[in-house]
């Protein structure tokens, strides 16, 4: 199932900031987990604000988008959360995953609503200069890398 709700919408119609993605795409989670019960997986899809030369993997002459796993660890559900990015993350194709980022804390979000799931993933795809067809060739890796996972369990 993929989300298409407009979270930005939604912010704007709540009168709410940028700050507020993640209560706004909650909203969006509750609401798919409520018609659709039999969901396992959350995956939450970004793409990184840095700049191509670290965004992007050449192997093979293939050009890629890096991604990046998020994983918050201030909830009861983190540590099924970061095993399953460990498991994903260490079957990508070598040089496509810049690894696992945990964050926790006082100033940082630390939850990144992955507490609704021990499988739930924030996973960073590529930066603003990456090209769609480095995108692409990154999900169609990560998209196989997750069915053999999911398969798996």
């Amino acid at each position: 199932i993929v989300e298409e709700g407009n979270i930005n919408e939604f912010i704007k119609i709540n009168n709410w900031d940028y700050n507020y993605s993640y209560i706004a795409s909650r909203y969006f989670i509750e609401e798919a987990k409520r018609k659709y019960p039999s969901i396992k997986y959350f995956i939450d899809i970004h793409r990184d604000s840095v700049t191509k030369e670290y965004s992007t993997a050449i192997i093979n002459d293939i050009s890629y988008a890096k991604v990046l796993f998020v994983v918050g660890l201030d909830h009861d559900n983190y540590k099924g959360n970061l095993d399953f990015a460990n498991n994903v993350n260490n079957r990508l194709i070598n040089g496509i995953s810049k690894g696992i980022i945990k964050k926790s804390g006082p100033n940082v979000n630390g939850i990144y609503n992955q507490d609704i799931s021990s499988n739930a993933l924030l996973i960073e795809v590529g930066g603003y200069q990456n090209k769609i067809d480095e995108v692409y060739n990154t999900i169609d890796v990560l998209a196989n890398t997750l069915k053999e996972v999911i398969n798996e369990n």
